[in-house]
């Protein structure tokens, strides 16, 4: 288990992978700062560490405080992120994700969910503002 392996393109220290976490630590604009840079350098040791949940388009937020890769900021925020790691001897590699219907327009700021379905996952949501139901208007 703590031997280096080869995976793929990727040479790893050990065979020790960090799922991802969700942290909720990138604020109202989704940048990763201080605290995510933080904590993915404490974690450097591992063979390979696995991103919270990033999403790739304004329209696929899932939830207050997710990190995204949309922005140049958000992606200067993740060059700090990879540059502490790497500075480290660890590997980082980012897992994107689309909230889907599982979001809401409170929570993407934006006027559609980019989805697979039109139907919103039954249940309430928790935008910024508090807690609504899925069909809850927001604007």
């Amino acid at each position: 288990m703590f031997s280096p392996v080869q995976l793929g393109d990727l040479e790893l220290a050990n065979r020790v992978v960090m799922a991802p976490l969700t942290r909720t630590r990138s604020g109202d604009a989704g940048i990763p700062g201080d605290l995510v840079v933080e904590h993915y350098a404490q974690r450097a040791g591992l063979g390979l560490i696995v991103t919270e949940g990033t999403y790739p388009s304004h329209e696929s937020r899932s939830y207050p405080g997710q990190p995204g890769i949309v922005t140049d900021e958000q992606a200067a925020g993740w060059a700090r992120v990879a540059d502490a790691v790497h500075a480290r001897g660890g590997r980082l590699v980012m897992q994107l994700m689309n909230g889907g219907r599982v979001s809401h327009t409170a929570i993407t700021g934006t006027d559609r969910i980019v989805a697979p379905s039109a139907i919103a996952v039954p249940g309430r949501r928790t935008p910024p503002r508090g807690s609504c139901p899925t069909r809850c208007r927001t604007r």
